[in-house]
């Protein structure tokens, strides 16, 4: 099993012999955080073993200890000016995670560190295809509110798509002010109050999309129908908790991860010697609810279309459809199939099978824990529900997705 070099520690220490020592100083907040740690696991496990020691809360309060716990190596988001100095102070073996542009500048004082960060004009990119998609005719953007390089970069290549399609892109400009949390939330949502609608929004990140969602919750702005949502990084459990689920660009953080630990070990070893980079490349966009926009003039079934697709978790019932819209039963059906093109049964069944396609694609709960989310009455009432619509069964999608068992 191959093993890093490090410097030989003291005798009396024999279990510290040859074994790296990486301080990781990534968030354990947002999921890029954690499919980074992952990554960096599944590295260390296949070409170890390593000690991996993680920051604890403030990613600031490891570094007066690294030398003490014997560290030989770090792989550190630099987010405070005391972590960059307890970086640079400890002569360590270094991979960062995005920089900031004046850190990595010409004169930069990390101009010559081996970084891993996401290819972001490819992301910003793939958010604007997927909102042409929806057939809008405005578009927008909302950035970080400090404007880092990662999200102007997304900022552009986003306009340039869209620009190229023949529309114009309106940027969000957050305050300048002390207060900027509080003052950034009313003056977003008076924004998005002022958009041209429909119009759709990419978010820099998930964090800024959940921002931009509550906004135009605060103003009576709905989503999809006035404002399509789209952020990036796909942390499920934000996603899902916004009002509707947000769609996002996930990213292939995971290997990321990996290749900052692959190039930590050379670096640590003495077989790289020169600054390595890796671009984390976005895989593809998860599509919920926030995206999922219908236009079409008639306002009953605009409006079935918006109360099936909004909680698709939920069985619905027609008539209790029907009662909510304010028509007849015999209206909504003749209604839906003529637009539409299928019943408002096969709409639902769509819906729920596509919720229960997130589900197993982007969880590991169990196919009877999928069953009861998803409103089955029991497991096997949703295996025969799944083999019907997609003529495979849970188990075989699973293995296609590349997703675990789960059963």
């Amino acid at each position: 099993m191959k093993k890093s070099g490090v410097p030989n520690r003291a005798a009396s220490s024999p279990l510290r012999v040859n074994m790296p020592r990486v301080a990781l100083l990534v968030e354990t907040s947002r999921e890029v955080g954690r499919s980074i740690l992952r990554g960096v696991e599944r590295y260390a496990r296949i070409n170890g073993p390593w000690s991996l020691h993680l920051a604890p809360g403030d990613l600031a309060q490891l570094f007066p200890n690294v030398r003490t716990w014997g560290a030989t190596g770090i792989i550190a988001r630099i987010e405070t000016p005391e972590v960059e100095r307890a970086i640079l102070k400890s002569g360590l073996p270094f991979v960062a995670l995005d920089l900031y542009e004046p850190q990595k500048s010409k004169r930069g004082k990390f101009k010559n560190a081996s970084e891993v960060f996401v290819n972001s004009p490819l992301v910003g990119k793939m958010a604007a295809e997927h909102l042409l998609e929806r057939n809008l005719n405005q578009y927008a953007f909302v950035g970080e509110i400090n404007d880092v390089l990662w999200s102007t970069d997304r900022e552009k290549a986003f306009t340039d798509t869209i620009v190229q399609a023949g529309y114009k892109v309106y940027r969000y400009k957050p305050p300048r002010t002390s207060d900027r949390i509080g003052d950034d939330a009313l003056q977003l949502g008076q924004w998005l109050y002022s958009l041209p609608k429909p119009i759709g929004v990419m978010a820099a990140n998930d964090v800024r999309g959940r921002q931009v969602i509550a906004a135009c919750q605060d103003f009576n702005v709905r989503v999809p129908e006035d404002v399509a949502v789209i952020g990036v990084d796909n942390d499920t459990l934000m996603c899902q908790m916004c009002a509707p689920p947000m769609s996002s660009v996930a990213l292939d953080a995971e290997t990321g991860g990996y290749e900052a630990a692959r190039i930590l070990d050379g670096l640590m070893s003495g077989t790289i010697t020169e600054k390595q980079q890796y671009l984390v490349a976005p895989l593809h966009v998860v599509s919920r609810q926030s995206t999922e926009r219908f236009d079409i003039p008639d306002p009953v079934v605009a409006e079935a279309l918006r109360l099936i697709w909004i909680n698709p978790g939920q069985p619905i019932n027609i008539g209790e459809l029907a009662n909510e819209i304010c028509v007849s039963r015999r209206r909504l059906e003749v209604q839906f199939k003529a637009i539409r093109g299928r019943t408002v049964l096969d709409e639902i069944s769509l819906a729920r099978l596509h919720h229960v396609k997130q589900l197993i694609k982007e969880t590991d709960m169990r196919v009877k824990e999928i069953a009861e989310s998803c409103g089955f009455a029991t497991e096997g009432y949703l295996s025969r529900f799944f083999h019907k619509q997609t003529g495979m069964t849970i188990s075989q999608f699973r293995r296609e997705k590349g997703v675990g068992s789960g059963e």
